[in-house]
């Protein structure tokens, strides 16, 4: 749940089993809106790290999160996050 407005970095893990076998991860991020967020990320090894802004633009709700991964060899990986935000 986030509650007050900024600047906010998420960290996720990627299973360090399969780490080695992804090549490709994409991040989509939508508000309660259904309306895409602006955002950025990084992998780094197993680290997944996100960074958003909620400000007075950014609706009360829950925001989606989705990570599709996809390498050598897997098939592709799709995980889906909710949060909520409440101003």
């Amino acid at each position: 749940v986030y509650a007050e407005t900024g600047e906010v970095d998420a960290k996720f893990i990627i299973d360090p089993a399969r780490s080695t076998e992804i090549d490709k991860v994409d991040v989509r991020m939508t508000n309660a809106d259904g309306k895409l967020m602006s955002f950025s990320f990084k992998r780094w090894g197993t680290k997944l790290n996100l960074s958003f802004v909620i400000d007075e633009t950014t609706p009360d709700g829950v925001f989606i999160i989705d990570v599709t991964m996809s390498g050598r060899g897997i098939a592709e990986v799709r995980e889906r996050f909710g949060c909520w935000v409440i101003k």
